[in-house]
Parts: structure tokens; sequence; C-alpha cells
């Protein structure tokens, strides 16, 4: 069962749980609750009760009401790292959203509140065991949904703003 990381941007605060379903579980929590809450990232662990325990441990001189932390995205990002956990991604992490000063695109990104490189997470499946680079293949792989991919491929043509 996920550990799940939730944040309350209002009360500055981030809920450590644990659920089956965490989207499920995300909707439970925001019924009634003025803010709005967003999923930061989940660890799928054989021992969810345990990693649940370690990290309230972890955090006790931080905690709020129940299963509320005043932690931040730092501190969220680190457990992430830690234990190859994951963010939700945007629907289409690829959507070009602007261009840099050279005209080089610059897309959505893996997640909404960190801004990841591919060797730190993985933009398919939001996997923080990143994506490594192959020299074999000259192409990028992520060992957790096995996607093997030429990022060249992404870029747009040259011609792309005549």
């Amino acid at each position: 069962m996920p550990v799940y990381f939730v944040s309350d941007d209002l009360r500055n605060q981030v809920k450590i749980g644990r659920s089956t379903d965490v989207k499920r579980r995300v909707k439970t929590l925001q019924t009634g609750n003025p803010s709005a809450l967003k999923l930061m990232g989940w660890i799928n662990t054989a021992n969810d009760a345990s990693m649940e325990s370690e990290l309230h441990e972890h955090y006790k001189g931080l905690r709020g009401i129940g299963e509320w932390f005043s932690i931040g995205p730092t501190e969220v990002l680190n457990e992430l790292k830690r234990h190859y956990g994951f963010v939700p991604k945007p629907t289409d992490s690829f959507e070009i959203i602007g261009f840099d000063r050279d005209g080089i695109p610059e897309y959505l990104g893996v997640c909404e509140w960190g801004d990841f490189e591919i060797y730190e997470c993985c933009p398919f499946c939001g996997c923080f065991c990143g994506m490594h680079f192959q020299d074999a293949s000259s192409m990028h792989h992520c060992i957790n949904c096995d996607t093997l991919i030429n990022f060249d491929e992404l870029h747009p043509p040259q011609d792309w703003n005549e």
C-alpha cells in the first residue's frame, strides 16, 4: 500500500498517510477543506504501516494536528528520492509552454510543484529512479516503466516558428 504526501498550502502543512487508493483518499480529504489539497507524491512499499510510522517519528518535532506536519517540498522531495517514490505527472509532460531566449522549447515538466531533470525523475511514469543514459543505444531508459527513448525526438523541427 502506498504512503502518500498531500500538501495544504493554506496551512503550510503536509499530510503523511497511507491508502490503497491515493487519489480517492485525496478527494476524501478535500471534502470540507477550504483550501485546495495537492498530492505531492507517494512511495510504494511492502510495509506501509512501518514506513508511515518511520516518517511520523522522523518528523515528530514538526507535527501539527493528526498526521499533518510542518514540512515543505524539500523534505518531501528528499523522502521521494530516498525511497524511489513517484510524483503525479500532468496529462502531457511534454506540452510546450513556451520558448527560451534561444528558441528552445520549454516543456510543462514532470510535476506541478517541482522542476526535475530527466536524470532525477522519469517524465513518463513519475518515478524518482530517473532516466538512465545507455551508451550502447544512445537512448535514455527508465527502470520502472521500461521506457526507452531518444529525447531528440521530442524537439520540434527547426522551422517550428515559421
